[in-house]
């Protein structure tokens, strides 16, 4: 089974006046869902390197009646938000993608306020090349000991379908 944001989502607990960040958001299947559940109470931050992404989830939130900031972020070098802005985030399929995932996870414990929460999903293993490049994947115990290198803590793994794990890393 491929990953499905909404039940992926149902281990993310948020208030409906959260202000949740997507990072890494691609196409904004996170970004649509959280916005969806939030409904006018809340705000939905989606940050993508690729500007044509960032340009659709715009164009495809104000036609749905959504509530979306999106901005094009380089993620590797600097979250373009407020310290402790968020009261959670979604890192789902992101990690494999950055090269400074260290500055990355430093930056996200910037932008989340204390105790806010972070799912973190991603791939299990490449699948032959139907996932990240071999090369690419961050395991679950290196993408755990990231966060708790952080000042993060970690849930235990949590059920995100057959390709992927996740678990909620707790900014303290």
């Amino acid at each position: 089974m491929f990953l499905q944001p909404a039940s992926v989502l149902e281990h993310l607990p948020f208030a409906r006046h959260a202000t949740v960040g997507d990072f890494g958001a691609g196409a904004g299947h996170f970004t649509f869902e959280v916005a969806k559940r939030l409904g006018d109470r809340g705000a939905v931050y989606a940050l993508e390197a690729f500007r044509p992404s960032v340009d659709a989830i715009l164009t495809e939130a104000t036609r749905r009646g959504l509530r979306v900031h999106a901005l094009s972020a380089d993620l590797d070098t600097h979250i373009p938000l407020r310290d402790n802005l968020l009261s959670a985030g979604i890192v789902a399929n992101t990690l494999h993608h950055l090269k400074n995932r260290a500055q990355f996870v430093k930056e996200l414990s910037r932008v989340i306020e204390p105790k806010g929460k972070v799912l973190v999903v991603d791939w299990v293993s490449s699948f032959r090349n139907m996932g990240p490049h071999e090369d690419a994947v961050v395991l679950p115990g290196d993408a755990v000991n990231l966060f708790r290198t952080a000042g993060f803590s970690v849930s235990p793994m949590l059920p995100a379908g057959t390709h992927h794990y996740a678990f909620i890393a707790d900014n303290v």
